[in-house]
């Protein structure tokens, strides 16, 4: 039979005691329990989160979920988990509301839509990405171009190809390229993922106007061009033509 993990109380000398019933909690349960009692004890979210630290050697739980569970405990005397009715059924009335507020205006935002259609706005993404299969795309930007842009592009193709006649052009070309990097180190959160059994609570500390250097560096056929270190914030092409 397995255990349930269940965690009631009962009172001992006027103190709340609680103890696991049909079997072993499990490491949530405990780590909740831990919490109620410390927080009983000291009333301060503060202190309950050292003393997890220092029990578990693991970042301690956020201060809601820590009044949560003392509430809960409090109304209940259980920590047990209730039966939920379940996630309501979106009807097809509301998916074919949906539907046609997005074909009248793709770019519609789900919040915009929510209010607009006075349906939760994760519903709205729901039956976006799940019953209609949409995707959100994120728009790219470019260059704007004008008629002489397109003029002065033809006439660099046509001038790169008869370049390219001359045996000797391919070792004239040479290709560069610049790069900023930060002192302070700069992490990218969009990359950048910690995967886990719970919330690990991890920041970054984020420093402004940290000290910076810019990198310059060029490679031809048969040559490596750099790299060349500016310390300025801006580099333009007048500093270029100062270092070479």
């Amino acid at each position: 039979m397995a255990a349930t993990g269940a965690l009631k109380s009962r009172r001992s000398s006027g103190n709340v005691q609680l103890f696991v019933t049909l079997g072993i909690a499990s490491p949530q349960h405990r780590r909740s329990a831990f919490c109620i009692l410390e927080f009983a004890k000291t009333n301060s979210v503060v202190t309950v989160q050292r003393a997890f630290r220092r029990h578990f050697g693991i970042n301690p739980p956020c201060p809601k979920n820590i009044r949560r569970w003392f509430r809960q405990f409090q109304e209940s005397r259980c920590l047990c988990k209730g039966k939920s009715a379940g996630r309501p059924r979106v009807s097809e009335e509301q998916v074919a509301r949906i539907r046609a507020a997005f074909e009248r205006s793709p770019r519609k935002s789900t919040n915009r839509a929510s209010r607009e259609l006075a349906i939760p706005q994760s519903t709205v993404w729901r039956v976006l990405t799940v019953r209609l299969h949409l995707k959100p795309y994120r728009l790219q930007l470019v260059q704007a171009l004008t008629n002489d842009d397109k003029r002065k592009r033809m006439e660099f193709c046509d001038s790169m190809l008869e370049m390219m006649e001359d045996e000797t052009f391919i070792s004239r070309l040479i290709f560069s390229d610049e790069a900023t990097f930060h002192l302070s180190g700069t992490v990218n959160r969009h990359n950048v993922r910690i995967w886990g059994t719970e919330h690990p609570h991890e920041t970054v500390e984020h420093e402004r106007d940290s000290p910076k250097v810019n990198v310059f560096c060029a490679v031809s056929q048969d040559k490596v061009y750099g790299p060349f270190f500016f310390e300025r914030n801006t580099v333009t092409g007048q500093t270029y033509l100062d270092r070479l």
